[in-house]
């Protein structure tokens, strides 16, 4: 194996390491938001909240890491943009949003606030996935737009941006 290629590997292997360090970063301040503000925006719903609040964390940090795993071996890139996908990913989660990684973060931060009865962090779930998602659809877009041209045009025409299609892929 070349220098260069080992170089590559090590480089996307700790970009995705830093990214899950972030994730975990976030996920924790999410917990420690939910206890500071224990008092304030309770959402309780009995054994809902311990049944649905963990199910939605752990399935979205599945679809998370399925995505990541997805790109690095599809698309020879990580989700960050100093290592770029170098092709475009249309298989496994990305054939049915095209932002499946940012669908598990928002799955996973708001499974956390439902399994703490935390409506505090509910809303700020809310409140910055909503920016996220405003700033991935303007810039995002546009320069995957730049970079795979009539692909990835395709892709977006018949892939929805966020949620997948609850009556079979193309809407039948």
């Amino acid at each position: 194996m070349s220098e260069t290629r080992t170089h590559s590997d090590a480089l996307r292997r700790r970009v995705i390491a830093l990214f899950f360090l972030g994730l975990l970063s976030m996920a924790m301040l999410a917990l420690g938001i939910g206890w500071a503000c224990a008092d304030w925006g309770r959402i309780r719903f009995g054994w809902l909240n311990q049944a649905l609040g963990p199910a939605l964390t752990v399935g979205g940090l599945a679809l998370v890491g399925w995505s990541v795993r997805i790109q690095y071996i599809l698309g020879k890139g990580t989700p960050a943009p100093k290592v770029a996908t170098q092709r475009l990913v249309t298989q496994g989660p990305y054939a049915h949003s095209r932002n499946p990684m940012t669908l598990g973060a928002l799955l996973l931060y708001l499974g956390l606030g439902v399994w703490m009865g935390s409506g505090v962090v509910m809303l700020l779930t809310v409140i910055v996935f909503s920016a996220l998602l405003t700033f991935i659809y303007m810039h995002e877009t546009r320069e995957l737009s730049e970079r795979f041209g009539e692909e990835y045009l395709a892709y977006k025409k018949r892939t929805p941006f966020l949620f997948p299609r609850l009556c079979g892929r193309f809407g039948k």
